[in-house]
């Protein structure tokens, strides 16, 4: 006996009528940044993303909770979800953390680890978490100041599509070789964060050094194997931090790389 059903035909395989998913964080972020833009229901989207902990939907919830975009306003909510969504490893929600923690909305200021989001952030391939580091190390915020660093991360951040622009700030000709060769390797997200730490840790042990008298320097030789072994650390650095160790030399002047 046939089993269809007269005039309906076969039964279509589940493949073709299975429907794709609905991803609430694309529609609020499609109403997001629309024009004009729709926030509150926007906020329904996030609301529903961040209900089943996706980490892009808490941090969308936290930025609309923060600036007070669809929803009442309330920093300490807000940074709350902003932490949370950067725990769940969105690179929204660590530039988002990051930015509430240097500017202490809805909690104590932390500039140490505002950056460290920043880095996390920047690894991620985050456009404006890399020119918010690049500002932070450019001005030593939560760090000690690393301008070359910080003209790569804005050249970096710039190719991954930031539209912002540092004010004043220009690479010059002696500087071109070193900025380039970070560029290239902050380009490797697996690598930033080990190399923002490595340079954070050369210039702490060269501003040490620097601040030794010369007596204290000319005793070296005497101290234990670690003291002398940092000395020739810092020896070793001319190729990339040898410019804090020594007077400038004359500026060739900027180069066309204009940020």
């Amino acid at each position: 006996m046939n089993s269809r059903v007269r005039g309906l035909g076969p039964t279509p395989p589940a493949a073709a009528i299975t429907t794709p998913p609905i991803n609430p964080v694309q529609y609020g972020l499609a109403l997001f940044h629309a024009t004009p833009p729709d926030y509150a229901r926007a906020v329904g989207w996030f609301r529903a993303a961040a209900e089943g902990d996706n980490g892009d939907g808490l941090a969308m919830l936290g930025l609309c909770q923060l600036e007070g975009l669809g929803m009442p306003a309330d920093a300490v909510q807000a940074r709350a979800l902003l932490e949370r969504a950067a725990a769940r490893g969105s690179a929204i929600g660590r530039f988002q953390f990051g930015r509430v923690l240097m500017t202490g909305r809805g909690g104590p200021a932390d500039e140490e680890r505002g950056l460290s989001a920043y880095v996390a952030a920047a690894a991620m391939n985050h456009a404006e978490a890399a020119f918010n580091l690049a500002n932070c190390l450019y001005a030593g915020v939560g760090c000690l100041p690393d301008r070359l660093a910080a003209k790569a991360l804005y050249l970096r951040s710039r190719t991954l599509g930031c539209t912002l622009r540092p004010q004043g700030v220009r690479v010059h000709k002696r500087e071109l070789k070193v900025v380039r060769t970070l560029a290239q390797r902050f380009a490797d997200p697996n690598r930033l964060i080990f190399l923002i730490q490595e340079r954070q840790q050369e210039l702490t042990l060269v501003q040490a050094i620097a601040q030794q008298g010369p007596r204290q320097r000319g005793a070296a030789a005497g101290k234990p194997r670690a003291l002398r072994l940092a000395a020739g650390v810092v020896a070793a650095m001319a190729g990339t931090l040898g410019q804090y160790l020594r007077p400038m030399s004359r500026d060739a002047g900027p180069t066309t790389i204009n940020f």
